[in-house]
Formats: C-alpha cells, sequence, structure tokens
C-alpha cells in the first residue's frame, strides 16, 4: 500500500532522471561548445563572487565595529583615537589566529595557486580547499585591522568558483582560464561598484589579453557581480568628490611627476615586503608565531597614527574632502608603507589593492600641495591630484593600469580626472617597469623562481617534454662496435647520425655516420668506436626526457645543433629517441596558432 500511495508522485521524477540520461550527451555538449551558454556561466560566476566578496568586505568591516569599538558609522582608518591597550591585544590576537592557520598549511605541502598562476601555467585549474583558506586568512587579517585590503582573499575565492564551474562543465582550457579571469572581475565589480574596472582587471592580471570572444563572458560578469553585490549588500565603495575643473594649466606635468613618484614608492613597498620577510627568516621565528611579532608591530604604530590600520578607504575620502597639512601627510605615507610591509612581511594575507589606492591618495595630496605651492596648479587641483595618485600607485603595484584608471573615474563619478589619471598612470606603470619590471604579484613569483609576468598562458609550453615532441626510430650501436663492423651495418644514407652507448647502455656521443666514412677510410678496421676522436662524437647534444618545451629552443641555439637525443635520466642516460630543431620550431608554431584561433574563438 505504501509504495503505491507515492508510486504517482514519484513518476514525474523518474521521467525527468530519464529525460536527463537519455539527452545527456547533448546537455553537455550545449554547454561545452555553445557560446550563450559561456556567457551564462559567467555571469552566474561573476554573481556569486560579486556576493562572496561583497559579504567578505561587509563582514571585515562588522568585526571592525565592534573589535576596536568604533562610533556608529565610522570606519577603522578614519578614527583619530584608540584604545592603547586594546588596539594592541586585537592585533595580537589577529596574528594568532593567523598564526595558528600557518600550522595547518605546513601540512599541506604544495604551494598555494592563485588566479594569475593558475591561468598562465594551469590552464586555470584552481584547488577551491586552498582558495578557502586564503579567503579565511585574509578575512582574519582584514577583520582584525592589519594594513592590509582582503582583495587578495576574494580574488583568490572568486577565480576558484571560476576555475571550478569550468571544469565541470567540462569547457575546453581557454574557455576555463576565461571563466577564472570571470570570477575575479565579478569580485572586484562587487566590492567596488566598478564593472569596467573590473571587467578591465580581469583582462588585464588574470586573463592576460582582450579579444571579441572574450569581452561578452568577462563584461556579463562584472555586471552581474556588481548587482549581486548591491542586491544583496547594498552598500558602494564610493568616493563623493565634487566636480572640478581644473583652476590651472600645469596639471600635465605635475601629474607626470606624480607617476613617476608613485611608481617609485611603490618598488620600495615592494621591496620593503621582501625584505621583511627575510628578515623574519634570518631571525629563526617560526612561521606561526611571526604575525604575533609583525601585528605587535603594526599595533604600535597605530596607537600613534590610527590611520594606518585597515585599507584606508575611509581615511581616502578624509583627505579628500578636508584636506590635511603636508607634515601630516607625509608621515601617514612613510608610516602606511612600512605598516603594509610589516603586516605581509610578517604572514598576515591580504593584498595591496585598497593599501596602494590609499597611498596614492597620500602621495598625490603630497604633491598637490607641493604644486600649489610651485604654482602650477591651484589649491582646488589638490582632490584631483589625490585621485591621479590613487590610480598611479595603483596601477604601479597591481599591475592592471586600465583598471586603476577606470575605477578612479567610477568610484568617483568625476569625467574631468581623465586627461590626468591616464597621464599619471602612464608614467607610474613605465617607471616600474623601466625600475623594477614587476608588478607585485609577478615579483612574488620571480621569487619564487617563475618567470611570470601576467595572465598570458605559458603553461603549454611547460607541459609539453622533451617525451612528447622524441622520435624513436633511433639508431643505436654499442661503443665497442668496430669500424667495419660500423661501416657494413650503418652505410652511407641508411641514416644520419647513430647514438653510441657504453658497455652499461648509457647515451656516450653521437656519430656521424657521413664523417665516419669519408674520413676514417684509412684508419685501421679492427678500431672500435671508442678509438674515435672525441670531435667527432657529439658528447653533449642529449637531454632528459623531462626538459620543457621552452628549454628546448634555447638549448638547440646554445649547442649549436640540430638534433637532441632524448634520455631517461642525467644518471642512467638510456636512450629513448631524438628530437630535430626543426621539427620542434613547426610543433611550436603549431601550437602558436592553435592558442591564437582559441583567443579569438575560431
Amino acid at each position: 500500500m505504501r509504495s503505491l500511495a507515492i508510486g504517482p508522485k514519484r513518476r514525474p521524477l523518474r521521467w525527468a532522471v530519464a529525460v536527463v540520461r537519455l539527452y545527456r550527451g547533448s546537455i553537455r555538449r550545449l554547454l561545452r561548445d555553445n557560446a550563450f551558454a559561456l556567457v551564462l556561466a559567467a555571469a552566474c560566476v561573476g554573481g556569486a563572487s560579486g556576493a562572496l566578496a561583497s559579504l567578505m568586505v561587509l563582514a571585515s568591516e562588522t568585526a571592525h565595529k565592534y573589535l576596536f569599538q568604533l562610533p556608529s558609522g565610522a570606519l577603522l582608518s578614519s578614527v583619530t583615537e584608540l584604545p592603547r591597550t586594546a588596539t594592541l591585544l586585537v592585533l595580537i590576537v589577529g596574528g594568532i589566529l593567523v598564526g595558528a592557520t600557518y600550522w595547518y598549511q605546513s601540512r599541506l605541502r604544495h604551494v598555494i595557486i592563485d588566479p594569475v598562476e593558475a591561468n598562465a601555467l594551469y590552464g586555470g585549474r584552481m584547488s577551491m580547499r586552498d582558495s578557502i583558506f586564503v579567503a579565511i586568512q585574509s578575512l582574519l587579517s582584514s577583520g582584525f585591522g592589519l594594513s592590509l585590503g582582503i582583495e587578495g582573499g576574494f580574488t583568490q575565492a572568486a577565480g576558484a568558483v571560476g576555475s571550478k564551474v569550468g571544469q565541470l562543465l567540462k569547457r575546453r582550457r581557454h574557455d576555463v582560464r576565461m571563466l577564472v579571469g570571470a570570477g575575479t572581475a565579478g569580485g572586484i565589480a562587487g566590492a567596488f561598484g566598478a564593472p569596467f574596472a573590473g571587467a578591465a582587471y580581469g583582462f588585464e592580471l588574470i586573463v592576460g589579453s582582450y579579444t571579441v570572444a572574450t569581452l561578452s563572458p568577462v563584461v556579463a560578469a562584472a555586471i552581474a557581480g556588481q548587482l549581486a553585490a548591491r542586491i544583496l549588500v547594498g552598500h558602494s565603495y564610493h568616493i563623493a568628490v565634487d566636480p572640478n575643473a581644473f583652476g590651472g594649466d600645469g596639471y600635465a606635468l605635475l601629474a607626470l611627476s606624480l607617476g613617476v613618484a608613485c611608481g617609485l614608492l611603490s618598488v620600495g613597498l615592494m621591496r620593503g615586503v621582501t625584505w621583511i620577510e627575510w628578515v623574519f627568516r634570518q631571525s629563526g621565528i617560526r612561521d606561526v608565531f611571526r604575525p604575533v611579532m609583525g601585528g605587535l608591530l603594526v599595533g604600535a604604530m597605530a596607537i600613534f597614527i590610527p590611520h594606518l590600520l585597515g585599507s584606508g578607504h575611509d581615511a581616502m575620502a578624509l583627505i579628500l574632502k578636508n584636506g590635511w597639512p603636508l607634515q601630516l601627510l607625509s608621515l601617514v605615507l612613510i608610516g602606511k608603507i612600512v605598516a603594509s610591509a610589516l603586516s605581509l612581511g610578517s604572514g598576515f594575507r591580504g593584498g595591496l589593492f585598497s593599501t596602494s589606492l590609499f597611498l596614492g591618495a597620500v602621495t598625490g595630496a603630497i604633491v598637490g600641495n607641493l604644486g600649489v605651492t610651485a604654482g602650477f596648479v591651484a589649491p582646488s587641483d589638490i582632490a584631483i591630484m589625490s585621485l591621479v595618485g590613487m590610480a598611479s600607485f595603483g596601477a604601479a603595484v597591481v599591475g592592471a593600469p586600465m583598471a586603476m584608471a577606470l575605477l578612479a573615474i567610477e568610484v568617483t563619478g568625476d569625467l574631468t580626472i581623465v586627461g590626468p589619471v591616464l597621464l599619471g598612470v602612464l608614467a607610474a606603470t613605465l617607471t616600474v617597469r623601466q625600475v623594477f619590471g614587476y608588478s607585485f604579484a609577478t615579483w612574488r613569483f620571480h621569487l619564487r623562481g617563475e618567470a611570470i609576468l601576467g595572465g598570458e598562458d605559458i603553461g603549454w609550453l611547460r607541459q609539453t617534454t622533451a617525451r612528447d615532441l622524441m622520435r624513436r626510430d633511433l639508431s643505436r650501436a654499442p661503443i665497442s662496435m668496430t669500424l667495419s663492423e660500423f661501416r657494413s651495418r650503418f652505410p652511407v644514407g641508411s641514416t644520419k647520425f647513430v647514438a653510441v652507448l657504453d658497455a652499461q647502455g648509457a647515451y656516450t656521443g653521437l656519430a656521424d655516420v657521413a664523417v665516419v666514412h669519408s674520413e676514417l677510410e684509412t684508419e685501421n678496421p679492427d678500431a672500435t668506436l671508442e678509438d674515435l676522436k672525441p670531435a667527432l662524437l657529439h658528447t653533449t647534444d642529449w637531454v632528459t626526457a623531462s626538459t620543457r618545451f621552452d628549454q628546448l629552443v634555447r638549448l638547440f641555439e646554445q649547442r649549436e645543433t640540430e638534433r637532441l637525443i632524448v634520455v631517461d635520466g642525467e644518471t642512467s642516460k638510456h636512450t629513448l629517441g631524438y628530437i630535430t630543431e626543426a621539427f620542434a620550431l613547426r610543433r611550436y608554431r603549431q601550437e602558436l596558432e592553435a592558442r591564437q584561433r582559441e583567443i579569438f574563438g575560431n
């Protein structure tokens, strides 16, 4: 009776399951190949990422309110006085909690991959578990008031959302990489209420290129991220400024000078983070205790300069609205650089996105005041110089110039700043490229030995090895073979080269058949290959099977050869096959053409 009672209710569900099973292959092909399905997937990723980013920002601000007992409506960086004992205690507790996460991380035994590295080397594949771990670390660091933004956490989580969706839909490599960029675009757009800046961030830093094929998905993700954040949280990152018109004509030169100054200061910040990390390593303090020391030092500084804590958004609004004296601006600039370097260098997790915006605003206000003194600009232009500095410092640190320029325009709604902002961003970017050569993200990769300059896909170069490219029809001869036997077995024209092996079967050298026949006619026919002159055996023309594609091209040039023998290892050196320079270059061109077709959607 029971089965009869519930049977009719289950029948529609059974029919639905049967239909899904029947058309499973068609559904998968639709999700994998259809462009509209890709845009829809990107929009969903962007919406989820925007909601996640806005919730993380809200959680951080809520933690500030209760931990530091802030007045109603105030943000952490805007307060002018904090209780000394409570501030130190909060930052030390934050250090203890973040240090505890490093105890957990020590058991992972692998490096956590961020969105830029994932897109550059691994086809967009990211670990969701690792990304959640980074997001928690960033939330703890930001929530307990360290001198960092929370962007590193939510962009990591947003990129992982895009990566996971792309893998579940079984999209192609390029599509997965694009969805990672869409996730970060939605996260930035949701946190800052700036869809143009979010899309530009995804293109410049994560995807590494802009094409018509990627335009629709990434822009859809950015818009969805902004809408999701507005519906869910309602707040928006906005800087209220009065409509401005330049009071003087010297703004162009001043904007360029400001861009150069921001570029140089950003290099100092990035070097400072690395130096502090080195100091902590040399000190012998364990990873789990370094954040405690960093929190104590930052807290000691914040007692005297409270504006150093947090990302600096509200303090930046104070600078633009009220203006600060030059001495205070200089003190805050130096203190913020030191506090941010201490926060990151001691092991706290976060980002320099918001921090660089605040540092740029302070630098712009300083340069603006100096410009007024020198008569280049009018006093009313100081606020504009702060906005120029905001975008310039951000472009120098983050490495996304157009994203920062668009962000300055979107968060203010003031189009009069377009000209000076672009000049400042241009000068800052060129300065960093000339003096340093890296943004903060790519500099961290460089320190780990990874030659990554952005999210451009170079992973296929490393994933393709000599084993994948080699030919296996390799002629071999033992080194004990006599010359007469060699000539008989390998007549001229049968093969061009022969790999010579020792008694253990290890590669010894490469004998040129034509040379052996032409130059050794007068030699003792009972002599063996071991008696050949060293010049006739190309002993260095070998590579291991794990040699990457990008290394092969350089090796052909360095060794001035057109053929390399592939061996199984540096010790055993058992021959597996060979690879020619012409074939390697042809495969390289073919792979480049395939990547170009993926990028442009052909």
